[in-house]
């Protein structure tokens, strides 16, 4: 039956923001640890503020787990798209939300904060949505709306910036990721790059310096935002079409091994195969006991992987 329930919307205040909320609860010890972004009462909403709503004092929320308790709240920050990371570096906890405004690091136990660095396009309507990406004590960030990436080398009570793309609209951008999250492997991250379809691409870039490697050369009218998933030194790509792409690791250059369009069976021969999975395809593709699971708008499709 059912233990607790919240509606955070209404306790904390929290205000519509551009395209609302997406970002997903973590659990720590005896803690859930959400991100919530209230406001002070009455707050206007989005379009009403000009985009210049403030937070209370509760971007982030940490809940007992069995009972829906308050443990603790931090941050004047506003909510996300992005999920948290639950890292132990140097044997030490960290908790990073990449929140609407920048990334908060902080000792998810205690919700002590460590840090707080501001990275988010100026524009009004844009988000961030890529989780943080963390490899030893360093942090990478990025986003599509203007500002692109950074890194961060974290430390007990602060950071040092190891590199962070020019945030000016006219310089180029070393990565710039909307909703898929970067993978990194042996010194570089690999991602796809771009807010819209016509300007997406998947890339290579340094993980230390941001330079890029490689970038997917395709025109224009084919090109689409992806998702990556890695398996036994390759890449299953997911285009937000439905295609499927199988991809060599190789950080000297893109590799494309095949790709495929998965297409509907008909009854009926006379009529054409469609597309099994239909645009919006955002979600990223899941492999288990050698069954791959991809999503589009209205169904989940199953693929055996598994050698006959």
């Amino acid at each position: 039956g059912l233990l607790w329930k919240l509606d955070v919307n209404t306790k904390y205040g929290v205000s519509q923001n551009f395209f609302g909320v997406g970002s997903t609860p973590v659990v720590e010890g005896d803690l859930l640890i959400c991100m919530v972004g209230g406001s002070p009462p009455g707050s206007p909403g989005l379009y009403e503020s000009g985009g210049r709503i403030d937070g209370n004092g509760c971007g982030i929320v940490a809940f007992n787990k069995f009972t829906g308790e308050e443990k603790y709240k931090i941050t004047d920050e506003l909510a996300s798209y992005s999920s948290p990371q639950l890292v132990t570096i140097n044997d030490r906890r960290w908790c990073f939300m990449f929140a609407r405004g920048g990334l908060v690091g902080f000792e998810p136990a205690s919700g002590k904060v460590d840090f707080h660095y501001p990275w988010r396009s100026p524009k009004l309507e844009s988000v961030n949505a890529a989780t943080p990406v963390v490899v030893g004590d360093e942090v990478f960030i990025s986003e599509t709306y203007s500002v692109g990436s950074s890194l961060l080398r974290v430390k007990p009570g602060g950071y040092d910036l190891v590199w962070a793309d020019d945030p000016s609209p006219r310089e180029p951008k070393a990565m710039l990721t909307h909703w898929n999250t970067g993978i990194y492997l042996d010194g570089y991250l690999y991602a796809c790059s771009g807010r819209n379809p016509p300007d997406a691409d998947l890339r290579c870039i340094d993980w230390k310096t941001g330079q890029v490697q490689w970038v997917e050369q395709l025109p224009p009218e084919t090109r689409e935002r992806s998702s990556l998933l890695y398996v036994d030194g390759h890449f299953i790509q997911l285009g937000e079409y439905g295609t499927l792409k199988l991809i060599r690791v190789n950080p000297k250059k893109y590799e494309l091994v095949s790709e495929m369009l998965l297409l509907a069976k008909e009854s009926n021969p006379a009529f054409q195969p469609r597309p099994l999975l239909k645009y919006p395809a955002w979600a990223a593709p899941i492999l288990s006991h050698g069954l791959l699971y991809v999503r589009g708008d209205d169904r989940l499709v199953c693929l055996e992987l598994i050698p006959e």
